[in-house]
C-alpha cells in the first residue's frame, strides 16, 4: 500500500520551483508508483507535511486568518 492515496481531482494554481534532479526523479518514480501526476503527489505531501508539523500547527494558531486572494495576477 503507498503512502500517498491515488488523486481526486481538484481546482489548482500554478506553483513554479526548483528541484535538485534527484529529487525529481524519485518524484518521477513515486508518481509512476501511485499512478499520478506531479501536482498531485507533492500537494500531498505538502498537506502530509503541514498535518504532521506540530510546530507548524501551533505558530498557524497565532497568525491571523487570511482569506485566499482571487485576483488574475495570483494565478498566472
Amino acid at each position: 500500500m503507498s503512502y500517498i492515496p491515488k488523486q481526486i481531482k481538484r481546482e489548482r494554481e500554478r506553483v513554479e520551483t526548483k528541484l535538485d534532479r534527484e529529487l525529481i526523479v524519485q518524484l518521477e518514480q513515486y508518481c509512476r508508483y501511485v499512478e499520478s501526476d506531479r501536482d498531485y503527489v507533492i500537494s500531498q505531501a505538502l498537506a502530509i507535511a503541514f498535518q504532521k508539523d506540530k510546530g507548524f500547527a501551533d505558530w498557524l494558531k497565532s497568525q491571523p486568518v487570511e482569506l485566499p486572494d482571487k485576483s488574475p495576477e495570483r494565478s498566472r
